[in-house]
């Protein structure tokens, strides 16, 4: 069995959204995922990265078609309501959800999508917290990678743009696209 990989990214819906929310989410599949790469650099604007959020309708349109050909799985964590001033906090709670729900899919290895050296050290100290708490295991891989590097990055922002869009718009997710997403909800107190 190929040893399964998750490209990890974030947003947040701020803009439009009756309530504030922050997405954090993965795209699992194998490590070596050759064709959805390809896929991926086909939508994107020559030499840089692709976002949802640059995407016009059609473009849009095209990723929601493309997503579920990729033979990937995702797992979103949403956070709401989402306090500008617990921004951390709200991120935080995210991140060791997630990691948690992959390390119960067995996920190897994870590609978090690099902010900035501060936050991903940040996000390193999470980690080593995470491990000595054994809320992952020891041998999870994490490691932190600029987005226009893996365009395997542009699919977790691609399903959280979908999941954006339909939770400001008050609409289902795409029905292809739902079927592939593990939702989780994290009530913000």
């Amino acid at each position: 069995m190929a040893s399964l990989c998750a490209w990890v990214d974030e947003s947040m819906r701020i803009r439009g959204a009756e309530v504030p929310i922050h997405f954090l989410g993965a795209s699992i599949g194998s490590s070596e995922p050759a064709e959805a790469s390809v896929l991926l650099r086909q939508l994107a604007p020559r030499g840089n990265k692709l976002h949802w959020r640059d995407l016009g309708a059609n473009g849009k349109a095209r990723a929601a078609a493309l997503l579920p050909q990729l033979g990937l799985r995702h797992v979103v964590v949403s956070a709401a309501p989402l306090v500008p001033a617990k921004q951390k906090r709200a991120r935080g709670l995210s991140f060791e959800r997630l990691l948690w729900e992959l390390a119960q899919r067995e996920v190897a290895r994870v590609v978090v999508e690099s902010r900035s050296p501060s936050q991903d050290r940040k996000d390193l100290k999470r980690v080593d917290g995470l491990r000595s708490r054994a809320v992952i295991p020891r041998d999870m891989r994490v490691e932190w990678v600029p987005g226009i590097e893996d365009p395997m990055l542009w699919a977790p922002d691609l399903v959280r743009g979908a999941l954006g869009d339909a939770y400001v718009d008050r609409v289902d997710a795409p029905p292809a696209l739902a079927e592939q997403v593990t939702r989780i909800d994290i009530k913000l107190a």
